[in-house]
């Protein structure tokens, strides 16, 4: 088990990674070279802003879970950032994730239940990837960002203060390590 201080350290420094990462990917929106998908983005916001609003009020706040809180800041601001330059997709299939977003929101109110809530949002946000992911696979250069990378080193971080704690806090991180580091070995490693 990691003690409070050293997991407020590591909990600060996995924030600043992803902040980071987030940085990276609104500098590439802003400068059109990545379109991100307005509603797949404001729905992965709903989505961790629920999870962490659902561990908080369920078990208390947890510096693993400072990652998923700037994520959830970083998806709004590449939203208004998008809408502000007019560089992003609207697609029909869009609306889905939108809705998937806002059904975690209602179920969280309805269950109260943190892991409900929490694996929903995993679920949910996985389905708000697939577009991302095909897109990767099919053209790795037009997602390729240091964005990936330092979202999967930031998961790690989180994760490995999870250890000692409820297992509902290693969730949400355990998914970023697996879809982070997924989207970098597709846009950085794999040969296509």
């Amino acid at each position: 088990m990691v003690t409070g201080s050293l997991e407020r350290v590591i909990g600060i420094i996995a924030g600043i990674m992803i902040g980071s990462a987030q940085i990276f990917y609104l500098g590439n929106t802003l400068r059109r070279k990545i379109t991100p998908s307005i509603l797949s983005w404001l729905g992965w916001a709903f989505l961790m802003g629920t999870s962490v609003v659902s561990q908080v009020v369920s078990k208390g706040w947890q510096w693993s879970l400072t990652s998923i809180l700037c994520s959830t800041a970083g998806c709004v601001i590449i939203v208004l950032g998008a809408v502000f330059v007019r560089n992003f997709s609207l697609l029909a299939r869009d609306w889905i994730f939108l809705i998937l977003g806002l059904g975690c929101l209602g179920l969280y109110y309805l269950s109260k239940d943190a892991w409900v809530t929490t694996i929903f949002a995993i679920l949910a946000d996985g389905v708000l990837g697939i577009p991302t992911i095909v897109k990767a696979w099919k053209e790795p250069a037009s997602e390729r960002s240091v964005a990936w990378i330092l979202g999967a080193g930031s998961s790690v971080l989180a994760l490995s203060i999870c250890f000692g704690h409820d297992m509902l806090y290693a969730l949400f991180p355990i998914y970023l390590v697996l879809f982070n580091g997924g989207m970098a070995w597709l846009t950085w490693v794999r040969k296509v």
